[in-house]
């Protein structure tokens, strides 16, 4: 810390002059004891009061690896020293290059050229854009074919397929694809339109009762929210230039698990019409046991998805970047003549930035070298059965569980489901007392979200665990 500057003064800087975002700026700015990070250690956060906290959500989902990994960190100062940035619009750069060939050698194998950005948002806002010009493109070539020959023009693409409440970002095309009511409701008007089906949401789920996710995973179910998605995208599909979901994982909408087998008879059905399929990977890469969701073997048979997201742990956290993969087939429909003006129309200043993909290109590596997909596994394990001490709690509904994401919903009567009224702020409750233990927890709503770091010692699932139990058992009991 700067000896020049006292924690108060700090704290009286960030007040006057940090406007914070998905923060009650009211109520943060009366809190005398506001949270300043100055360090990182492991998979601690410290404070500038000298005081730790174990990062129980990665720093929002993007630290794999903890802070301070010294090969992250030298990769970066060693490509500082030879140069931070040069454009990559009509020339290339030495780290790109290489962190291209490691990415595609990670991904399925038809999704083959990478696209760079700096954030999640962008990857999805530039996934999107790709999948409707594509399809312009290739309908407009389409139907001066048709023409050519008498034949009827194929109407043109403009709408997209998602769910409700999904979260791919804070763009406008994001919001768009998103469906968030909770957070984007306000900016509807500024939106553009596709279609929705219903949340596969096993805990509230409309068609059946189950007591809990868990509960819907033992008893299975006839998936009645598949069959609304796939009868939305049959009755659609000749104007669909799209298909978006979340990897696995449903993240800001208080990590909802997309049942088992759903998103590939998704799949199976884009690929039956010829629809374009983006899964939004920014939150889940590394988080589900292994890269990518989209390294299972029925997606990669049926050569689905066309375009995957990575982003927040692709550089394990330490620097902002962003790709968006696709095949072979959608980047040469961009292929043309200068005269015919033909490219991919999207671009940033920073795109493929050296220092981004050094610390990507090093992150790799050390999940590579560490064999850290292979130690995870018993991991995971420990961590849903630890969990699992938490049912016995009154206030605890339902615990969501896939790889290093939990969610836990709190209720105000676990019989009901009845939820805590917004204003009640039970989740932000309970992080404000586990901050009091040492951990560090940023809650969505009425759900605590848990998103450790990979490094995450079995210990420290204990002490985490026992965190949570007591820190809810004195709030609501």
């Amino acid at each position: 810390m700067n000896n020049n500057l006292n924690p108060k003064k700090i704290i009286e800087m960030d007040k006057k002059f940090v406007w914070h975002p998905y923060t009650q700026m009211k109520e943060y700015n009366q809190n005398p004891n506001n949270i300043i990070i100055e360090r990182g250690e492991g998979n601690y956060l410290i404070d500038i009061r000298n005081k730790k906290y174990l990062d129980a959500v990665s720093s929002i989902w993007c630290n794999l690896l903890g802070h301070s990994e010294k090969r992250i960190i030298n990769a970066i100062k060693e490509q500082a020293d030879k140069i931070c940035h040069s454009t990559l619009l009509g020339c290339g750069n030495v780290p790109s290059t290489i962190l291209a060939e490691k990415v595609i050698n990670i991904t399925p194998p038809h999704l083959k050229k990478v696209f760079y950005s700096e954030d999640g948002s962008e990857a999805v806002e530039i996934a999107v854009k790709m999948a409707f010009e594509y399809c312009q493109l290739k309908d407009s070539k389409n139907n001066k074919d048709n023409n050519n020959n008498n034949q009827t023009a194929q109407p043109q693409r403009t709408k997209f397929v998602s769910v409700k409440e999904g979260y791919h970002g804070d763009t406008i095309g994001t919001m768009s694809v998103g469906g968030s009511s909770t957070f984007h409701g306000m900016f509807k008007p500024l939106l553009f339109n596709g279609y929705f089906a219903n949340t596969p949401y096993c805990y509230r789920c409309q068609y059946h009762n189950f007591k809990d996710t868990d509960d819907r995973n033992k008893c299975g179910c006839e998936m009645d929210c598949l069959k609304e998605m796939l009868n939305l995208i049959e009755s659609h599909k000749e104007e669909l230039f799209c298909v978006i979901l979340e990897a696995g994982v449903m993240g800001s909408a208080g990590i909802i698990p997309y049942p088992d087998g759903y998103i590939e008879k998704v799949a199976e059905l884009c690929k039956k019409h010829n629809i374009i399929l983006i899964l939004d990977e920014v939150a889940t890469y590394g988080r589900l046991g292994k890269y990518l969701f989209s390294d299972n073997e029925t997606l990669k048979k049926l050569n689905k998805p066309d375009i995957i997201c990575i982003g927040k742990g692709i550089t394990g956290g330490y620097l902002p970047l962003a790709l968006t993969i696709t095949t072979e087939e959608i980047y040469n429909e961009f292929l043309g003549d200068f005269k015919d003006c033909v490219q991919f129309f999207h671009g940033h200043t920073y795109t493929g930035n050296q220092l981004l993909c050094a610390s990507a290109i090093a992150t790799l590596d050390v999940l590579e070298d560490d064999k850290i997909f292979e130690n995870t596994k018993d991991k995971i394990k420990y961590l849903h059965n630890s969990m699992d001490k938490l049912k016995e709690l009154n206030n605890v509904g339902d615990i969501r569980k896939k790889g290093f994401m939990i969610g836990i919903e709190l209720v105000k009567d676990k019989e009901t489901k009845e939820p805590f009224p917004y204003e009640f702020k039970a989740g932000y409750k309970v992080a404000d007392k586990l901050l009091e233990k040492g951990i560090y927890m940023r809650p969505i709503f009425n759900t605590i979200i848990i998103v450790p770091p990979l490094t995450i010692t079995a210990e420290e699932i204990s002490f985490l665990v026992d965190g949570l139990y007591n820190s809810i058992k004195e709030i609501f009991e």
